[in-house]
This record gives structure tokens, C-alpha cells and sequence, in this order.
């Protein structure tokens, strides 16, 4: 039989067509997001792992094999142990990579840095030089190159430097090193000093995070040396792993020991997979509906059952192959592309890398094949139920009058019914685990009952926006003249139009609740902090008026912040207080009820408890008032402050505090950001408040709505997919029918606007079905997500789901473009003498 299967291929190439494209693009799908997980791995090593990427082993304290001992002493990795480890025979060279907190004074300002200890001899900690040299005293410095250029600092230069021993001394910058890819170092300044400079500067820190070991010869010598060094010195709480190894632990530790990417694109994947299968499953039905005769032939002929289904399963088996290969050729360029758009769109992200490995690519072909022969298998066995003699015709769909049927809607009806209450009670007690399991029970019982209101919508909208058009008639009648394969049709599409809208409703939703919770809690558009600066009023002033001018910005005023001593009540001891001028924080603030009065404190972040009406504080009685607002210190008067006993003048700095255009996009506010914080000559982390929390939550929603929505939109792609092989079958399947109407009198443009209407009305009513679905999903998603945390605002996004709508029945019109010309051309004589 294979040569019967391979010339059926042959003589039936383009209607397998549709068939090669959905499972090729569903196998690139799932080869694209098990490259996704090994490039990230990789990349990851180029970033997380940036210290120790190139290395052979690392050593660390690893928490979980700490014996449940109060008294156990927890090993301390300090330069002791290195210089013990580099003395080992297998052992090529060693460094420990450890950072502290210290500061740089240039001749114009003060900047935060963290101190590394790096050594020429050892790998320079990791790190790679890009001009100079290491640093071979106690006077010398190397300088991550990003920070030198913001810095203004070259080789050759002497600047200032703290560090944890709070000591400052002159140093002499001797080299520039290449900034940390690793997304925890990138926002710092580094500072690489020389090993025994750094443990001194370290102080009680001078502890090692990692010690990365590169073997002399052997990689199993060194870690059986290691391990018997760790045995002998009785450090039982310390891991030794690959550097591979490392990034995966150091991974699973950030994403609580779960892959959370992988996850969600795999279950992207497997959306795109089933609707793949339902086009496997209705383009087979159609084909061997149409092959019945000739099928019933070859078993006149001799032909068994098992050979005719054999033959059947063997077409499937080679279209699987030929387009699981296609998908993930697709999926490697695709990825390949996108890896050097990376490069060029983000030079930063240079160290971003594209890692293939067997598994990702033998696991897709597998699965695409293995799709492709069982999405076959269910026609090609119903076909083999027939008689030889039976005459051609389409399969019964789901339906009331037959025992499939019945069965598949009373298990629809109970899973609809059990999912959405299950989904309503998880909305209402903000449950998102129950509405989740909901919403999984609920959406395969609607789908399951697709038979029943499908084919039902879309007669009776076609008959309603049919009028007196003949060709609208007779397009509402051909859409349902197959309800199993307009129901197939209509279910691919209305799946993924469902989960579009779905994220875009439950995306808007979440966006407008958290922006309006976050505007309650935050009375401050922005908060310039300058914490490294000495406290000069007059500069302050100064910086408030030229953050002033600049564009998207209304008012400034300035603060002082410092620590004093509390006593009253449960209220005792040290907190932090903001000083402001009355007259212009009320400019700023976006409550007037918490502008301070002399002699008056305002208390945020009580945490609901009560509060005394009076508390003592820094030697003064004060007025107690409290708001549910946020602010990281509490506050009273520029005055008030002045008259009370502070702490520390080394805890004091000072600010300025900004009121920002209410107008502004979200892209705007990140640049005006970037630019106060460039103004005032700041990091950006400096620059803070309720607008930047708001920017950066919307940012990210639509990101990741935008990330969503393009993977659901290859779901929604196969689908429309399936809408134009579906019309390409039928007009296959009505060669003779069509030729009559033509001579009849139907005109081609009739003709064609008759499929044109079959397509719009199959995708039209299946993505408005889908919306419908989507808005209820959405929404009660959404409040059981976000219902604790606080008063929910409900938006529908009524533009984007208008978009989606239009897109549905534009592409269905565009996939009626190829079967229509086709079913045209063809004249009435030679459609009449098809058989």
C-alpha cells in the first residue's frame, strides 16, 4: 500500500497543502520554545553566570546541606581557603568573586560602587580587561568601562575610595574592565582591587559568594581533589558544580526551582498544537469523504480494511515528516534571526546566544509527526466503517440524533456547568488557582457543544446580512450543509480569538486597577532622593528649578530627610522623617490633607494600627495625623524638623520632590526620568514615585500582552489557515454543483462573492463567538487575580477587540481569494462532466 499512499499524495498534493503549512507552523512553534529554553540557558551563563562562565568549577555555600543544628558553624570562604585551593596539584588557578558596597569621589561628585577582588595571576575575578592593566597594590583600581565613561575617569587618574572600613584614600585608576553582563552587577559601578586591598576594605564582609576553579588537566581530578579537600577541612556545607550546573541552580533559585518561561510557551505551543489538529483532522475528513468511492474500490479489489487504513496512516506518516522538518528549519532560522536583531537592536545584549541541542530538535519532528498520524487516524478509521458500495458522502456531525453525538453534549453541558461555577466562585472569593481550574473545565465543554450554536449562528447571521442577494443565500446554506466541518472550522479559529481576547480583556483590566490602587497609595508623581550627596540647601534649590523647566514637568520642592528618636506608646524608638515647606509641597502633592502643619507629623505606613494623638518626637510633642498614602518617611515641616533632636548628620540628605504633566505616555515619563536623573546627576533607581511604578506596570503589562498576543496569533494564523482548505475542499467537493448554478445563470463574480460570504461568515461568527468568550473569561479572571488588592476598575478594550474582529473577517476574505478564482475559471461544460 505504500505506493498507493505515495501517488495519493501525489495526485492530491494541493489539497494536503493547508495540511503541510498548519504543522509546520505548530512544529516551529514547539522548536522554537524548546530553543527559547536553551538559549536562555546559554544566555544566561553570558550574564548570570558572567563571573564564572569560562570556568571549569565552582564552589559555594549551598543553604540546604547545612545539617538542622543550632549550633552548627557555617563555613566562611574567605581568601584563606582560595590561596589553600590554588596550592592543590589539579588545580590550574582559583579566585573568589565576592562584592561590598563602597564610594568614589572624582573632583566633581560622589558615586555608589561595589569592590571586587581581582588578581592578574587568577583570571582577573572573571572579569576581562579592556585597557591598562590589574592592580598590583593596595593603591590601585580597575574600573568597569560603562561606569569610567559616565564617570569621566581614564587611566591614569587618581579619585577617592571608601569602602566598608569606612576609610578613605587616594587610588590610582590603572585600568578599564568590561561592565558585568550579569543583570544583578550591570547597574553598578565595579570596582576591581587587589585581592589582599580588597579583604582589608572588606572588613567583616571579605566573605566569598563563589570560588571558580579551573583544573590543570583533568576536570573529574579536580573535583575529587576538591572534594576531599572540602572532606578534610570539614566543610560539609559546601556545593562543587560545573559552571552549566551553577547557572541552572543560580536559575532555579531566582524562579523558585521552576522554568517558568519554558512553561508558558509550552502551553502557547500546545494551543497551537491542538488547533493544528483539529485542520489535521477536518482536512482528512474531507479527503477521504471524497476518496470513499475510490476506497471502496481497492476493497472490491481485494484490498483489507487494514491495508486501505494503512495506506491512509502511511500519507499521514509522510506529511508529518516532510512538515515537522519544515517547522523546525523554521523554528532555527526563525530563532537565528532573532538572536542577531537582538545584537543590533540592544549592542548591550551582545552576549545573548542562540544553543540548539538534540532534544529540541528531535522532540517537535516527533511530536509533529505523531500529531499528524493520529489527527488521521479518527477519519481514516471511519471511513474503513463503511461499506464498499457507499456512496460519497460527508460524516455525520455531533448531534442529538446520534449516540457520539448525545454523548459528547451531556459531557459538554456537565463540564460547562461545573467549570463556570467553579469559575464564578473563584471570581468571587478571588481565587485565581479556582478560577484557573475553572476556566480549564469550562472551555472544553463549550467546545464541546460548538455543534449545537455554531453552525446555528452562522445560518441565521448569514440569512440576516443575506437580504435579497442570491449569492448571500446561497452562502448562508453552504456554510452549514456540513455542520461537522464548518463546526471543526469555526472551533480553530474561535479557540485562539478566545484566548487573544481573553489576555487583552484581563491585560486592561489589570492595568487600569493597578494604576488607579497605585495612585491612591502614592501622593507623589516622582521623589529625586540624593542620597550621596552633603546636605546644601542652596543647591537643592538650585537643581529644583532647573528640574522645573524642564518639559512634562509642572511643580518642584525640595526636602530634607533625616533620622530622630520616638517615644509614646508603642511608637518608640528611631524613624525616618521628611521635612518640607508647606507652601510648595502643596503644589506637588496630589492630596492636600497631608500637607504637613508646625508642630504637626503625618504618619504613612501604619499598617492599620492606631495610632496616639500625640507622639514625642526628637524632644518635641507632635501632633499625630495618619494616611493610608505611601511615603517612605513620615512628615512634618521643613520648621518642625530644624526644631527637633536628629540622629546622625551623615544619615541626613536631601531632594526635591516633582509634579509631572498629567498627559504624559508611559514611554515619556521613562525618558523624562532618564533625564532629571542625567540632570541631576543621579542613577536612575535614585529617581522614584507613584508615576514611575505606574509607567513601569504598564510597560510591562503591555509588553507582555503584545508578547501573548503575537503567540496566540499563530494559533489564530493556523486557524484562518484551516478556513481557506476548508473552502478549497468545498469547492472540490461541489465541482458539479457550482458548474450548474454557472449554467444556471450564476455569474463568476457571483460565484465568488457566494465563497467569499461562506468564509466571512464561518470566520466572522467564529471570532465574534470567540470575543464573547473572551470578555467573560477575561473579566473574571482578572478579579479573581487582582481582587485583593483593592477596588477593582473593569476596562474593555473595545478598539483592540474591534481590531481582532475586523483582522478574523479580513483574512477569512482573503483566504476566499484562491478557491474563489479557482471554482471561477473553471467552465460550466467541464465542471458538469467531472465525476
Amino acid at each position: 500500500m505504500l505506493h498507493v499512499a505515495l501517488a495519493n499524495i501525489k495526485t492530491y498534493a494541493r489539497r494536503y497543502i493547508a495540511v503541510i503549512l498548519a504543522v509546520a507552523i505548530g512544529t516551529a512553534f514547539l522548536a522554537a520554545t524548546l530553543a527559547v529554553n536553551t538559549s536562555t540557558r546559554a544566555t544566561l551563563k553570558n550574564s548570570l553566570g558572567d563571573t564564572y562562565k569560562n570556568a571549569d568549577l565552582v564552589a559555594f555555600q549551598d543553604w540546604e546541606l547545612a545539617p538542622d543544628d543550632p549550633d552548627f558553624k557555617y563555613t566562611e570562604l574567605g581568601l584563606k581557603q582560595v590561596q589553600q585551593i590554588r596550592e592543590l596539584p589539579q588545580i590550574s588557578t582559583a579566585y573568589g568573586t565576592a562584592f561590598v558596597s563602597g564610594e568614589l569621589r572624582t573632583a566633581d561628585d560622589g558615586y555608589g560602587v561595589m569592590l571586587q577582588p581581582v588578581s592578574a595571576e587568577q583570571n582577573l575575578g572573571g572579569m576581562e580587561l579592556l585597557e591598562g592593566r590589574a592592580p598590583l597594590n593596595s593603591n590601585e583600581i580597575i574600573l568597569d568601562d560603562e561606569h569610567a565613561q559616565k564617570m569621566l575617569v581614564s587611566v591614569g587618574d587618581t579619585v577617592g575610595l571608601t569602602g566598608a572600613d569606612s576609610a578613605t584614600r587616594d587610588v590610582k585608576v590603572v585600568g578599564i574592565q568590561r561592565t558585568s553582563t550579569d543583570p544583578m552587577l550591570s547597574g553598578y559601578a565595579l570596582v576591581g582591587m587587589q585581592e589582599s586591598a580588597w579583604e582589608k576594605s572588606a572588613g567583616e564582609s571579605a566573605q566569598f559568594q563563589n570560588i571558580v576553579i579551573d583544573a590543570r588537566d583533568s576536570v573529574p581530578a579536580a573535583q575529587q581533589a576538591l572534594a576531599a579537600y572540602l572532606a578534610e577541612h570539614r566543610m560539609i556545607d559546601v556545593s562543587v558544580m560545573t559552571a552549566d550546573e551553577k547557572v541552572i541552580n543560580d536559575v532555579a533559585m531566582l524562579t523558585d526551582g521552576t522554568d517558568q518561561l519554558t512553561i508558558v510557551l509550552l502551553v502557547f505551543a500546545l494551543v497551537a498544537l491542538v488547533v493544528t489538529g483539529l485542520v489535521v483532522v477536518n482536512t482528512f475528513n474531507v479527503v477521504i469523504a471524497q476518496r470513499t468511492r475510490e476506497l471502496a474500490l481497492l476493497r472490491t479489489l481485494g484490498a483489507k480494511r487494514q491495508q486501505i487504513r494503512s495506506s491512509v496512516l502511511i500519507e499521514a506518516l509522510v506529511i508529518g515528516v516532510v512538515a515537522s522538518l519544515l517547522g523546525v528549519a523554521l523554528a532555527v532560522a526563525l530563532m537565528a534571526g532573532l538572536i542577531q536583531l537582538v545584537h543590533v537592536m540592544v549592542p548591550s545584549m551582545s552576549y545573548a546566544t542562540l544553543a540548539l541541542n538534540t532534544t529540541g530538535l528531535v522532540v517537535p519532528v516527533v511530536v509533529g509527526i505523531l500529531m499528524t498520524v493520529i489527527a488521521a487516524s479518527l477519519p481514516a478509521r471511519r471511513a474503513m466503517k463503511l461499506a464498499p458500495l457507499a456512496a460519497l458522502r460527508p460524516f455525520d456531525a455531533a448531534s442529538v440524533k446520534n449516540r457520539a453525538g448525545k454523548l459528547r453534549i451531556v459531557f459538554g453541558i456537565l463540564l460547562t456547568l461545573a467549570g463556570g461555577g467553579l469559575l464564578a466562585w473563584g471570581a468571587i472569593a478571588g481565587s485565581l488557582p479556582i478560577a484557573f481550574g475553572g476556566g480549564l473545565l469550562s472551555f472544553p465543554g463549550i467546545l464541546m457543544l460548538a455543534s449545537l450554536f455554531v453552525p446555528a449562528s452562522v445560518f441565521g447571521i448569514g440569512k440576516l446580512v443575506a437580504g435579497r442577494s442570491v449569492a448571500g443565500k446561497l452562502a448562508a446554506l453552504n456554510a452549514v450543509r456540513n455542520p461537522g466541518r464548518t463546526t471543526a472550522t469555526a472551533t480553530a479559529l474561535l479557540i485562539g480569538v478566545t484566548l487573544v481576547s481573553m489576555i487583552m480583556v484581563g491585560g486592561q483590566t489589570a492595568k487600569a486597577s493597578l494604576n488607579n490602587s497605585i495612585a491612591g497609595e502614592y501622593p507623589v508623581d516622582l521623589t529625586v532622593s540624593l542620597y550621596e550627596r552633603a546636605v546644601n540647601e542652596a543647591k537643592t534649590q538650585d537643581l529644583a528649578r532647573e528640574l522645573g523647566s524642564l518639559d512634562g514637568i509642572e511643580e518642584t520642592s525640595t526636602f530634607l530627610a533625616g533620622s530622630v528618636e520616638t517615644k509614646g506608646g508603642d511608637n518608640e524608638g528611631g524613624f525616618s522623617l521628611m521635612g518640607v515647606d508647606p507652601q510648595t509641597f502643596s503644589k506637588v502633592v496630589l492630596d492636600q490633607n497631608i500637607v504637613p502643619e508646625d508642630g504637626q507629623i503625618i504618619r504613612f505606613n501604619t499598617g492599620g494600627e492606631e495610632q496616639p494623638k500625640k507622639l514625642t518626637v526628637g524632644g518635641r510633642e507632635l501632633d499625630v495625623k495618619v494616611s493610608s498614602a505611601s511615603l517612605f518617611q513620615d512628615l512634618v515641616t521643613k520648621d518642625t524638623l530644624e526644631s527637633l533632636k536628629t540622629g546622625d548628620a551623615a544619615d541626613e540628605y536631601a531632594g526635591v520632590l516633582i509634579k509631572v504633566a498629567p498627559d504624559l505616555s508611559n514611554s515619556e515619563i521613562t525618558a523624562l526620568v532618564e533625564q532629571i536623573a542625567d540632570v541631576a546627576n543621579v542613577e536612575s533607581y535614585m529617581v522614584s514615585g507613584g508615576v514611575v511604578e505606574n509607567a513601569m506596570f504598564s510597560q510591562v503589562i503591555d509588553v507582555l500582552l503584545a508578547i501573548v498576543s503575537a503567540l496566540l496569533a499563530v494559533a489564530v494564523l493556523i486557524a484562518l489557515i484551516g478556513v481557506a482548505n476548508t473552502l478549497s475542499l468545498s469547492v472540490l467537493e461541489r465541482t458539479r454543483e457550482n458548474s450548474l448554478l454557472r449554467a444556471l445563470g450564476l455569474k463568476k463574480k457571483q460565484l465568488r462573492a457566494m465563497l467569499a460570504q461562506e468564509a466571512v461568515l464561518i470566520g466572522g461568527v467564529a471570532a465574534l463567538l470567540g470575543l464573547v468568550l473572551g470578555v467573560v473569561y477575561g473579566l473574571l479572571g482578572a478579579h479573581a487575580t487582582l481582587s485583593a488588592i483593592g477596588e477593582m476598575s473593569y476596562e474593555i478594550p473595545w478598539l483592540q477587540l474591534a481590531l481582532v474582529l475586523v483582522v478574523s473577517i479580513v483574512a477569512a476574505l482573503l483566504a476566499s481569494v484562491t478557491p474563489g478564482r479557482r471554482a471561477a475559471k473553471l467552465s460550466p461544460v467541464q465542471g458538469l462532466a467531472t465525476e
